[in-house]
């Protein structure tokens, strides 16, 4: 049973938000570009993942995708499997051509087009997370289940290479491909319930509960003020923007499109771009609202969660929920990574 969905990362979102509200000739438009055809590649190796496991009996298994908790400091997981008799964790990598471990120096180098680049080392990056999910579960008194870990490669053809002498990193190193046959394997390894059905479901409840997705200060990472940022509502048919709000809908001077609901996409990118909360005069100012007043009716009708009242009020998005997200036809429509 998948009880957290794979979703398309926030920082592509973030991404996107970001090539559509600044300017045409911004100098960080390259650098925005390479970082969504990242975040999109690693969506889609975790998305190759997701084929496999949906094979999977669904009364037998409980598996997350993208489970963020906090030990000290927070982590990420891209795939947990759990069972009454085991826990599985994984990182997804979706890597091409060629990776070369080094024993000596842990360093692994990605080869492609007889080209190398360094990389940080998979490997090392799942067993950290290993030990915060030990500790994680310590501290909340909920030991007790093995936890096996992996890094998995989502493309076949990916190789890897390295020393005679440093064959055991293949005991962590699975294709996707092989990853029922990893669980089953862990069947065998483990073949008694170590935790109970109502256990096991308190867990379940325990991880979704502790599951944050915070949304990154995309400005900050990008060395952007607000003032980089084009406000107003966004023609989705033909880009353009701002649109204009009269006789309760929104209008594009340029290619004519009505709208009840084109303030949405904009809504959710001052969350993405501006910050996690936002007033009724931050959202008549970003969607260009002539009336404060209907500005906030408007916002009031989208039944978001708040604190304060009156003037004071800031509203939030709901927990891992953007107004809009992408389904996959969009996703694949918007840009496709290179395989």
């Amino acid at each position: 049973m998948v009880v957290l969905e794979l979703q398309l990362p926030v920082q592509a979102y973030q991404c996107m938000a970001l090539l559509r509200r600044v300017s045409k000739n911004h100098p960080i438009r390259p650098t925005v570009k390479l970082d969504l055809r990242s975040w999109l590649k690693g969506y889609y190796g975790e998305k190759e993942c997701s084929y496999y496991l949906s094979f999977l009996p669904e009364d037998q298994y409980y598996i997350f995708h993208g489970l963020r908790l906090t030990d000290e400091k927070a982590f990420q997981i891209d795939l947990v499997i759990l069972s009454p008799r085991f826990i599985f964790m994984a990182e997804v990598k979706n890597l091409s051509k060629k990776l070369i471990f080094d024993k000596k120096t842990n360093h692994v180098t990605k080869e492609f087009n007889n080209e190398q680049e360094g990389i940080s080392n998979p490997l090392l990056q799942v067993k950290r997370q290993h030990l915060q999910f030990v500790n994680w579960l310590r501290n909340l008194h909920m030991q007790g289940l093995p936890i096996e870990r992996a890094v998995i490669l989502s493309k076949p053809t990916t190789k890897v290479e390295t020393t005679p002498d440093n064959q055991q990193i293949f005991n962590q190193l699975i294709y996707a491909e092989s990853l029922l046959d990893k669980l089953e394997e862990l069947e065998m390894k483990y073949p008694k319930p170590l935790f109970s059905k109502r256990k096991t479901c308190q867990l379940v409840d325990l991880l979704l509960a502790h599951h944050q997705t915070p949304i990154p200060d995309i400005l900050q990472t990008y060395k952007l003020s607000k003032n980089d940022i084009r406000s107003g509502v966004f023609c989705h048919d033909c880009e353009t923007i701002p649109m204009d709000y009269y006789s309760a809908n929104w209008h594009c001077g340029y290619c004519g499109l009505i709208s009840k609901d084109a303030h949405l996409p904009t809504v959710d990118d001052f969350f993405l771009l501006m910050g996690p909360t936002m007033t009724r005069k931050q959202f008549t100012d970003f969607t260009h609202h002539k009336s404060i007043y209907v500005a906030g009716k408007q916002l009031r009708a989208l039944n978001l969660p708040s604190i304060g009242i009156n003037r004071g009020t800031k509203y939030t998005l709901p927990k891992i929920q953007l107004l809009c997200p992408l389904n996959e036809k969009e996703i694949n429509a918007y840009t496709i990574p290179t395989r």
